[in-house]
C-alpha cells in the first residue's frame, strides 16, 4: 500500500521525483509492459530495419557514383539522379512508417499506464496481445497531430527560403550562413516552444475521449507554465535515453561505417570487400538492435506520465485555492 501511494500520479513532485519514480515503475513492471507489446515493438523493429538497411546499403552507393561521375564527367548522370530521388521517397516512407510503428507499439504501455491511473496498478496481461484499437488509433493521430504542428515552422520557413530564391536568383547561396543559422535558430524555437505539447498529447491519451484541437487549445497555456519543469524532466530522460541508445545501436553503427569505408575504397581503386550476406546482416542487427531501443526509449513515455500528473496536480491545487 506505501509503495501505491508512492507510485501515485496525482501528487505534486519535483522534476527529481518525476525521473525517480518514473524509472522504477518502468523497472518494477518491465515484464509486465514487455508481455503487453513485444508483439507491436517488433513490427516497429522490422521498419526500423528496413528503413536502417536501405540507407546503409544505398547511399554509400550514390556517393560513389556522385563522386565517379563528377571526377570523370564533371557532371552527374539523370539516371543517378532519379535512383536517388526514388531511394530518398522510400526512405520517406519508411520513415513515415516507422513512426506510425513507434505510436502504435506505444499504445499497449499507454494502456497499462491508464490501468495504473485508475486503479493504482499495473496488472499482468490476460494474454500475449493486449493492444487497444481505439487507443492504437488515437495514439496514432496524437502523434501524427504533435508531430505536424512541430514540424510546420520549420517547413515554413523551408518554403519561404524556396519563395526567395525563386525571387532572387540563388538569393539561399549568397546568404548561405545567413540561410543556416537563422535555420539552426527556428529548429531550436521549434523544439523549446514544442515542449508543452508532450502535456498535451499525454492529456489526450490519458483522459476522457475528447478531440485532439480541443485538448491543445484548452491545456497549452496550462502547460506552457511548466516549462521549466518539463524541460528539465526531459532533457535529463533525453541524455539518459540517448547514452544507453549509442550502446545499443553501436552494431548497427559499426555497420553503416564499414559499409562507407568499403565504398570509399573502391572509389580509391580497391575491390569493394563487402560480403554478400550484408544486406541480410544489416536488416537482422538494424531489428535486433531497434528492438531493444525501443524499450530504452519508452523510459521517456512513463517519465511524460509522471509530469503530466504532476502538472495536472498543481494546476488542480490552483484552481481550488482560488
Amino acid at each position: 500500500m506505501e509503495k501505491q501511494q508512492d507510485y501515485m500520479l496525482m501528487k505534486a513532485r519535483s522534476y527529481r521525483s518525476v525521473l525517480s519514480v518514473g524509472f522504477h515503475l518502468y523497472t518494477e513492471n518491465f515484464r509486465r509492459l514487455f508481455k503487453a507489446s513485444w508483439q507491436m515493438a517488433l513490427l516497429h523493429a522490422l521498419s526500423c530495419g528496413a528503413a536502417g538497411t536501405l540507407a546503409t546499403i544505398e547511399i554509400p552507393k550514390f556517393t560513389l557514383a556522385l563522386m565517379q561521375q563528377l571526377a570523370t564527367y564533371q557532371v552527374v548522370f539523370t539516371e543517378t539522379l532519379q535512383h536517388f530521388g526514388l531511394t530518398l521517397l522510400e526512405l520517406l516512407g519508411l520513415t513515415v512508417l516507422t513512426i506510425a510503428t513507434l505510436a502504435l507499439a506505444s499504445a499497449p504501455i499507454l494502456s497499462k499506464l491508464k490501468e495504473h491511473k485508475d486503479t493504482g496498478v499495473v496488472s499482468v496481461p490476460p494474454h500475449w496481445l493486449t493492444a487497444n484499437p481505439h487507443l492504437m488509433g488515437r495514439t496514432l493521430k496524437g502523434c501524427f497531430l504533435t508531430l505536424f504542428i512541430m514540424l510546420a515552422p520549420l517547413v515554413l520557413f523551408v518554403a519561404l527560403l524556396a519563395v526567395a530564391d525563386a525571387v532572387s536568383s540563388q538569393f539561399v547561396m549568397h546568404h548561405l550562413m545567413t540561410s543556416c543559422i537563422a535555420f539552426v535558430i527556428v529548429t531550436i524555437a521549434a523544439l523549446l516552444l514544442g515542449l508543452p505539447l508532450m502535456h498535451v498529447l499525454m492529456k489526450y491519451l490519458m483522459e476522457a475521449p475528447c478531440g485532439y484541437w480541443h485538448t491543445l487549445g484548452s491545456n497549452y497555456g496550462r502547460a506552457m507554465r511548466h516549462w521549466g519543469a518539463l524541460f528539465l524532466v526531459f532533457f535529463v530522460s533525453t541524455l539518459l535515453v540517448q547514452l544507453v541508445t549509442l550502446i545499443v545501436m553501436m552494431p548497427a553503427q559499426i555497420l553503416q561505417l564499414a559499409n562507407q569505408a568499403a565504398h570509399l575504397g573502391q572509389l580509391m581503386g580497391d575491390p569493394l570487400t563487402m560480403p554478400p550476406y550484408m544486406t541480410v546482416l544489416t536488416f537482422v542487427t538494424f531489428v535486433l538492435t531497434c528492438f531493444i531501443q525501443f524499450y530504452v526509449s519508452q523510459v521517456m513515455l512513463v517519465h511524460n506520465y509522471y509530469i503530466y500528473g504532476s502538472i495536472e496536480t498543481k494546476e488542480y491545487e490552483k484552481d481550488t485555492l482560488h
